[in-house]
């Protein structure tokens, strides 16, 4: 009786168990991607963007030049990255041979006289069964654009409502 109990138990158990790594994954890769980012690691970005979106950047070396541009043209009007925050992923779900799942973020920057707030939501692709997770930053893209780079997930995920960034003055 008593094995029967915890074979009961286990079998509860385990796939919950299961479950919460794919989180926990899928989260330390974007804070992972965030941590890059806020570091000007740009390699680092690129290690956790989808190679989709660095071709459509002319590739890797593209990527990185655009990047460090934005940068310094962000410094040069005075902002820059305070943090980046991820939220808790929803669950991954299999589409095709992807597994797919969008993860909330909150960036702060500062700016003259404040900080501005911008959520947003990455939407964190594995092609490997969730060992490893890439990311789209699906904030600033039309539902057009999506589908235009990601024809495979188009109608089959809601891309979050867009967002504008909210000034707090210091």
């Amino acid at each position: 009786m008593k094995q029967t109990i915890l074979a009961i138990l286990l079998a509860a158990a385990l796939p919950h168990a299961f479950a919460d790594d794919d989180l926990v994954g899928l989260k330390q890769d974007a804070q992972k991607c965030a941590k890059a980012l806020l570091s000007s690691d740009y390699n680092g970005v690129v290690t956790y963007t989808h190679k989709r979106v660095i071709a459509g950047l002319g590739g890797k070396e593209a990527m990185i030049a655009t990047l460090n541009r934005g940068t310094d043209e962000m410094h040069a009007q005075g902002i820059s990255f305070v943090r980046i925050d991820i939220g808790n992923p929803e669950r991954p779900r299999k589409v095709g041979e992807w597994f797919i799942a969008l993860v909330p973020q909150k960036t702060v920057m500062e700016v003259t006289g404040g900080h501005l707030e911008q959520e947003s939501r990455l939407l964190g692709i594995s092609e490997d069964n969730k060992k490893s997770w890439v990311f789209v930053d699906v904030g600033p893209i039309s539902n057009e654009q999506f589908s235009q780079v990601f024809p495979e997930l188009a109608g089959k995920i809601q891309l979050p409502e867009k967002k504008k960034p909210v000034f707090k003055r210091d």
